[in-house]
C-alpha cells in the first residue's frame, strides 16, 4: 500500500521549481546540441499560372507547379511538373532563362509534343494531355545555348542555369496550341522563399 505524504506549501513549491528546473535543463540541452538547419538553395518550387506570362499577361484557368531539386553534386536537375485546365491542348513546357516581367530563351526542354528540340540535345519527353504531372532529369547534356544572353552549351551553360535559377533568373513555363507563347509560368524560386 502506498503511503501519502501531503507536503508544505513551501514543499510542493520548492518541488514544482526542481521539476521546472529539470525541464528547462533538458531544453537547454536539446537547443544546445542540435545540429543547426541549413537553408535549402538545392530545392525549388513555383506556381505556374496566367498572370506571370509575358508579353501579355493570360487571364487563363490554368494552372500548375513545378519542383526542381538540384543535386549535391551539382551534375543533375531532377523536376517534377504538374498542370492542369489549359485552355488548349498542350505544345510544350520548358526552363527559360529570365528575371521576372521578361521572355527569356529556352534553356531547357521538359517536354514537348512539337519535335522542336535542337539535335544537340538529347530528345525531350513527350507532354501527356492535361492534367498531368510529368517527372525527369535534366543535366549539361540537355542544354540548349542562347547565345544572345550569354548562355553557352553543355556544362558550362548547365553551370550558368545554375546560378541563374538559385538568383530568381529563370522560370518555367508552358505553351498552349491556343497560347503558343505560353499560358502559365512561374519563377523558379528557393523552396524556403515567401515569395510566389
Amino acid at each position: 500500500m502506498r503511503k501519502i505524504t501531503s507536503l508544505t506549501p513551501k514543499q510542493g513549491n520548492i518541488a514544482r521549481s526542481n521539476r521546472l528546473s529539470g525541464v528547462l535543463a533538458a531544453g537547454f540541452l536539446t537547443i544546445v546540441i542540435a545540429p543547426p538547419v541549413a537553408a535549402d538553395d538545392a530545392t525549388f518550387a513555383t506556381r505556374l499560372v496566367g498572370y506571370q506570362e509575358t508579353p501579355l499577361t493570360i487571364n487563363s484557368a490554368g494552372s500548375g507547379e513545378f519542383k526542381a531539386k538540384i543535386r549535391d553534386d551539382g551534375t543533375a536537375i531532377d523536376y517534377e511538373l504538374t498542370y492542369r485546365d489549359l485552355s488548349s491542348a498542350i505544345t510544350q513546357s520548358h526552363i527559360h532563362f529570365g528575371r521576372p516581367a521578361l521572355t527569356g530563351g529556352v534553356v531547357l526542354f521538359l517536354c514537348t509534343n512539337l519535335g522542336n528540340a535542337p539535335a544537340s540535345v538529347p530528345t525531350p519527353q513527350v507532354c501527356p494531355a492535361a492534367p498531368a504531372t510529368i517527372t525527369g532529369s535534366l543535366t549539361a547534356a540537355n542544354v540548349v545555348a542562347v547565345p544572345g544572353q550569354g548562355i553557352d552549351a553543355g556544362a558550362a551553360g548547365f553551370a550558368e542555369m545554375l546560378k541563374a535559377i538559385r538568383a530568381g533568373a529563370a522560370y518555367t513555363n508552358v505553351h498552349t496550341t491556343g497560347h503558343p507563347s505560353g499560358e502559365i509560368r512561374g519563377r523558379l524560386h528557393s523552396h524556403e522563399s515567401d515569395e510566389h
